[in-house]
């Protein structure tokens, strides 16, 4: 058996890339589409500008994927490492509390400050993104001494 698992990120994410989309459609496209007349290029290009964005909201976090060891962690987005391997060792402080002070909609899920390469730096990994299964391993896991 495995010492490492992998978590994806919940598909629940989709959701307010979704809404920025309806948004879009309903608000800015549609109206120019039964509008029928000639688009300028400013509003075509901050209205494409508007897509971009919101398919990348929609489409990125499905990229995510959170990796759990023994005594480590590390994430990817569409296979590229974002945060290098974080060991137990490393760890100064870890909570499990709010993401974000007010919480901001992003809920519940490990904070934790790691001394890397002599440097401080603190880190959060969320419920909502990946689950309170995942985040209870991730907790677990650099919780090891």
């Amino acid at each position: 058996m495995s010492d490492v698992n992998f978590y994806k990120a919940k598909k629940s994410v989709m959701g307010g890339g979704l809404v920025v989309l309806a948004i879009l459609f309903f608000g800015l496209t549609l109206p120019l589409i039964i509008e029928s007349s000639q688009i300028p290029t400013s509003k075509l290009f901050g209205l494409i500008s508007f897509w971009i964005l919101g398919l990348l909201l929609t489409f990125v976090p499905l990229g995510a994927k959170l990796e759990v060891g023994k005594d480590y962690i590390k994430t990817y987005l569409f296979g590229f490492t974002t945060t290098s391997k974080i060991s137990a060792s490393d760890i100064q402080v870890l909570e499990y509390r709010n993401v974000f002070h007010g919480g901001l909609g992003y809920g519940k899920g490990i904070t934790f400050r790691a001394l890397r390469d002599g440097n401080s730096k603190a880190y959060s990994v969320a419920d909502a993104i990946y689950g309170k299964e995942a985040i209870a391993h991730a907790k677990r896991a650099l919780e090891q001494k």
